[in-house]
């Protein structure tokens, strides 16, 4: 019961309400410890290559197993007696990539504001746009790919990353209301106008964290620090 996972089932109720002629198929991923270690060592790390932090490998790992696809599904409801074993037969995996970096979704957003304000949070959105292929696109790209889906980016296509530039920042993130609300803002009023009513108000969480994945073995590290794990 990770956060992701009580989120995850809050949303699928939230869809099925919103849509209830659809097949909607919730796909509970789980991993043991044995099984991280192996995945890791055959895939994952050839895979984030060059890439080789603490960050690149629990979130490489979290979206390997994620891209699989393969679990215990929940088609019918969400309690532990109707589940069976199955694997999607997707072969694209929609990924949010591009929300966070534009809509000032992260802390660091956040924390710039308050000691900046508006210039110094325009200033470090601009920054997080021109990196994203170096630091994420690569890596999560192969990683999908090594199953045979295709990634697809949302937030990254031409037309809203232009729409997006063309708004002032106050329009897209208000980070003097609390967390869970300002960051990603303009988001969040789209999500509720669509009767995404409580997904529209849930605070950013990294991968990482709400899948629980970063505290699997070594609690202690640095995000930034190199991972000997993948160089194992």
């Amino acid at each position: 019961m990770v956060p992701d996972r009580i989120t995850g089932r809050h949303g699928l109720q939230e869809l099925r309400t919103l849509c209830p002629k659809r097949q909607w198929n919730f796909i509970e991923v789980n991993v043991t410890m044995e099984e991280l270690q192996e995945m890791r060592q055959l895939r994952v790390s050839d895979l984030v290559y060059p890439l080789q932090t603490v960050l690149d490998d629990s979130i490489g790992c979290a979206i390997w197993f994620a891209a699989r696809g393969h679990g215990i599904l929940y088609s019918k409801g969400t309690t532990e007696t109707d589940g069976i074993p199955y694997t999607s037969r997707s072969k694209v995996v929609l990924v949010g990539m591009g929300a966070d970096e534009q809509l000032a979704g992260y802390s660091r957003h956040r924390g710039r504001y308050n000691s900046e304000g508006l210039p110094g949070l325009v200033e470090e959105i601009e920054m997080e746009i021109q990196r994203i292929s170096a630091r994420n696109l690569g890596r999560d790209d192969r990683i999908i790919s090594d199953h045979g889906r295709e990634s697809r980016f949302p937030f990254l296509d031409e037309d809203v990353v232009s729409f997006l530039n063309s708004l002032p920042v106050n329009l897209k993130a208000n980070l003097d209301l609390p967390r869970g609300i300002g960051e990603k803002y303009l988001l969040r009023v789209a999500a509720r106008l669509l009767g995404l009513r409580e997904a529209c108000l849930l605070p950013k969480r990294a991968i990482q964290f709400g899948s629980r994945i970063a505290k699997l073995e070594k609690n202690k590290e640095k995000a930034s620090d190199t991972c000997q794990r993948l160089l194992e």
